[in-house]
């Protein structure tokens, strides 16, 4: 009995063996591919993340260079480093590129994750590729340099325009006689405004120590944070010209009304330098169009020669006297009301 029960059990251990050790070997082959593919994977993941690393530091430092591409962004407070923020991040990138896939893997931990870092790209590349934006910083750049053109130097006065006329430190404002309506929109401030909160918000997602080392400045925070103060002086740069307009506008509607209408008020005109030098100005380009216009201006250009000779070469009054003031306004009135006039207005 013993026997048989032995040689049952031997026989059943042989055909186990037979069928087990295939099925075995099987399955230890599907083990060992699962665990080599997914090294694999982990590989290509690591390199996936190097180049979306890359690209976010690229990226970053061409939003920095676009911006100090423009005279009026780059001499402001917020670029004063951005050549150097500009090296740091093209250094930090070289190492990301040299690293192992081992020593990358080992670091990830102290770098954004992959979500963020596309959330860079994707906004350093449309701050420096979107036409609206591209058209309102072109525009900033137009309305600085005209600025600076009519300052004639940093230290002018009238670099900031602002307070009321008849303060004793009044500063005039840039106003842009023959094409008034040419200031900045409120949908060019709010563009502008748009892309600075975005950056900004982007940089406050950003831990502000990273890199390679814990406790390294994450150089990409540092250029978007440059980026954003310095959208926002786009944005300042607007405002300000929107703000002269407005005040530029009102001015010239008022000298306007006084050039038709003898109201009571010119004794403002004719007794500050001002409004004489602005009045001036609105009937030079008054007359300007006018003429470009085909509408008459009789003898209005004469009269406005004859004014120029109480203003010196920057259109300022340099009369003798108060009579002086007198004459250059009525021939400035004169020569204003000639347009469109039926005859000569003397």
């Amino acid at each position: 009995m013993t026997r048989r029960i032995l040689t049952a059990l031997a026989a059943i251990t042989l055909v186990l063996l037979a069928f087990g050790s295939p099925y075995s070997a099987q399955e230890h082959q599907v083990g060992a591919r699962s665990q080599e593919s997914s090294r694999a994977m982990d590989v290509a993941e690591t390199e996936q993340f190097r180049s979306e690393l890359i690209a976010a530091y690229t990226e970053s430092e061409a939003l920095i260079k676009f911006l100090a591409s423009y005279d009026f962004i780059r001499h402001s407070v917020a670029m004063e480093d951005f050549e150097a923020v500009c090296l740091r991040l093209e250094t930090e990138r070289l190492q990301i590129e040299r690293m192992s896939a081992q020593d990358l893997t080992l670091q990830a931990k102290n770098l954004p994750e992959s979500k963020l870092l596309r959330q860079i790209i994707e906004v350093s590349r449309n701050t420096r590729t979107d036409a609206r934006f591209l058209d309102v910083v072109q525009k900033a750049q137009r309305f600085s340099q005209a600025n600076a053109i009519a300052k004639g130097t940093p230290t002018d006065k009238r670099a900031n325009s602002r307070g009321a006329v008849s303060a004793p430190a009044y500063i005039p404002p840039i106003c842009n006689h023959d094409d008034p309506s040419n200031y900045p929109s409120g949908t060019d401030l709010a563009i502008s405004n748009g892309v600075a909160i975005g950056l900004h918000a982007l940089a406050d997602a950003l831990p502000g120590l990273l890199g390679f080392f814990v406790g390294v400045p994450n150089p990409v925070k540092i250029a978007l944070v440059v980026a954003a103060y310095a959208v926002d002086q786009v944005t300042n740069a607007l405002a300000a010209v929107a703000a002269d307009a407005v005040y530029c506008e009102s001015t010239r509607l008022y000298i306007e009304d006084n050039l038709v209408n003898d109201d009571g008020y010119t004794a403002i005109l004719i007794t500050n330098d001002f409004y004489l030098t602005f009045m001036l100005k609105v009937v030079r380009s008054a007359l300007t169009k006018a003429t470009n216009t085909g509408i008459p201006t009789n003898c209005g250009s004469t009269r406005l020669t004859e004014a120029l000779t109480y203003f010196n070469g920057s259109d300022v009054f340099n009369g003798a006297n108060g009579a002086d003031r007198v004459s250059a306004y009525n021939k400035l009135r004169a020569a204003y009301q000639n347009i469109g006039a039926s005859s000569c207005v003397q």
